[in-house]
């Protein structure tokens, strides 16, 4: 009898300690996750990618950052420094900060969302929200962009007060270097560039792109140069601009 009751004592007290390593294992995994800026959500349809391209649609996103209670760390120029202060994202030139709920830069800058780096497919749709530009030049949405770095390829949607009096335009980039001239573009002399908070919503589906701003479509166009690639951000002249939230979805 004696032994009988050390055996499920010991069963016991091991079915305790498992049950205890495996919730440990979880924590860290968790935290781990956290300090690189990557959901549960987003960790999980990574790993459900690998096996279905269709993996996490219904689950509505593929990258998400709303910039909502992290610090103020900064990124200062420099073309191939390590992610260091912007959770889920990898600054690439200039300056980049998060204060006050918002993802902030100045002047000529680029940042690109890690989470994007590693979709499994082309097509998707980005939403940059309460985008605001102070003053400046503009600033632009990356999207299908290949070899993150100094020498990339890829297409950009420019919020351009500055090109030719006000427009909205796509450019092509080949090996760092932007298209001249844009490959589509949509007059806005009389637009209200500055000081408004706007929803930049921009469907990259095939080879078509269509960029809507509050709900409003301001610009679309084709072309068949690139099929896949991450998604980011820039800046250029004495721009000042800041952004609520971004979020990465299935295109519809």
């Amino acid at each position: 009898m004696l032994t009988r009751r050390s055996n499920a004592s010991w069963k016991g007290q091991g079915l305790v300690e498992f049950a205890l390593l495996l919730a440990l294992v979880a924590l860290v995994a968790f935290l781990a996750l956290q300090a690189m800026g990557i959901s549960v959500r987003e960790a999980y349809c990574r790993v459900a990618s690998a096996f279905s391209e269709n993996a996490c649609t219904d689950a509505g996103v593929y990258c998400s950052t709303s910039f909502d209670g992290k610090t103020g760390h900064e990124h200062e120029e420099e073309e191939d420094n390590e992610d260091r202060g912007i959770d889920g994202w990898e600054a690439r030139r200039g300056h980049w900060k998060v204060e006050d709920g918002q993802m902030c830069t100045s002047k000529h800058a680029r940042i690109f969302n890690t989470c994007s780096t590693e979709l499994p497919q082309g097509d998707y749709e980005i939403r940059l929200d309460g985008a605001t530009l102070m003053q400046g030049n503009g600033y632009g949405v990356f999207f299908r962009v290949s070899n993150v770095g100094s020498h990339f390829n890829g297409y950009t949607f420019q919020y351009d007060p500055g090109y030719g009096g006000g427009a909205f335009i796509y450019r092509k980039w080949v090996n760092g270097r932007e298209l001249w001239p844009p490959f589509a573009i949509a007059w806005a002399p009389n637009y209200d560039w500055y000081g408004e908070p706007h929803d930049i919503r921009i469907v990259v589906k095939g080879n078509t792109f269509t960029t809507y701003i509050d709900g409003q479509e301001v610009l679309t166009a084709t072309d068949d140069t690139y099929t896949e690639g991450a998604v980011g951000l820039r800046s250029w002249d004495h721009t000042q601009a800041c952004f609520d939230g971004f979020t990465i979805a299935p295109a519809p």
